[in-house]
């Protein structure tokens, strides 16, 4: 059994580094109690591994978002039986106003590609109509400082008026509905692997204070000797901070595995959706902050095992 040095021990005698010895103490019950770590480290990485999946989803979502806001766009659609004369009167009105004055005209036959191209699985469904089932319209570019305008709704629900026209969609209505989701997938994920993570925490705690039985005698002899309790309890802490960090760790290699097989083999090919959801994988702030929350899912269950021994810690 090893003895831990005694503060009356000659200098050059004591260990080179404290940090040291508590590492190779750590990896060694980390080792002899491997079963009940590997409990440990499964569920900090399961906790983590949800809060990732909600991070991601929102991640990708918000990119889409960014992305659509620097593109803030109005579409007036047409009704199917709108004239030539209908489209061109739209269109010198629209020309009249410079907010709708940057726009594009879009083709029955180029929005049938659009769509052909997008959802390529559902190309054969359109085939089968017995005509082109959308209609034509007009893209129109808005500058972003025009959508805060008071009078921009009013003008909506003018060119709303005009004969010959069906619809009038804006994107930012989407984007703004689109940010509420966002919100509320990340308080889900917070929430859920927030608690998953005490769970995980008080996991960790009962390997950590199993550990701590089974090297009680030596807990004692050092106790003896003179070691102080930071001596005693620095290895424990630190077995629980390598636990969290394994934990954290591979909670990351199972998303981004997860994340690539899917992206490679279930995205359809120039499928906006999927695109959406598949766009990037996290940030490294995001990653860093998964590890380092499996790390303090670690240090608090390995505290809440070694503060209920003896004194406190020097």
């Amino acid at each position: 059994m090893r003895v831990i040095m005694s503060r009356e021990l000659p200098d050059d005698q004591r260990p080179r580094s404290t940090l040291s010895y508590f590492f190779r103490e750590a990896m060694r019950r980390i080792w002899v109690s491997k079963r009940n770590s590997f409990v440990a480290v499964s569920m900090i990485a399961m906790s983590l591994l949800i809060v990732g999946t909600f991070l991601l989803l929102a991640e990708n979502l918000g990119r889409a978002v960014g992305q659509a806001q620097g593109q803030s766009r109005v579409k007036v659609f047409f009704e199917p039986e709108a004239t030539p004369a209908q489209i061109a009167a739209v269109s010198a009105y629209l020309g009249a106003h410079p907010d709708f004055a940057l726009r594009r005209f879009v083709s029955q036959q180029e929005a049938l590609a659009r769509f052909r191209q997008s959802f390529s699985s559902m190309s054969e469904v359109v085939s089968q109509l017995d005509e082109n089932p959308f209609p034509p319209s007009f893209e129109c570019a808005v500058p972003p400082r025009a959508i805060a305008a008071p009078a921009f709704r009013q003008e909506i629900a003018a060119i709303q008026s005009l004969a010959g026209v069906e619809q009038v969609q804006f994107d930012w209505e989407w984007i703004e509905r689109l940010k509420r989701l966002i919100k509320f997938i990340n308080l889900v994920g917070i929430v859920t692997g927030g608690l998953l993570a005490i769970a995980a925490a008080f996991t960790i705690a009962n390997v950590i204070r199993l550990t701590m039985l089974l090297y009680r005698e030596e807990i004692d002899i050092m106790r003896l000797v003179g070691a102080t309790e930071r001596m005693i309890r620095g290895p424990f802490l630190l077995e629980g901070i390598i636990q969290g960090l394994a934990g954290g760790m591979l909670s990351v290699g199972l998303l981004l595995g997860a994340f690539v097989s899917m992206r490679h083999f279930l995205v359809p090919a120039n499928s906006i959706v999927w695109g959406f959801l598949f766009n990037g994988f996290l940030p490294w702030p995001k990653i860093a902050a998964m590890i380092g929350g499996g790390m303090l899912a670690g240090l608090v269950g390995s505290w809440l095992s070694v503060r209920e021994t003896g004194e406190e810690p020097a």
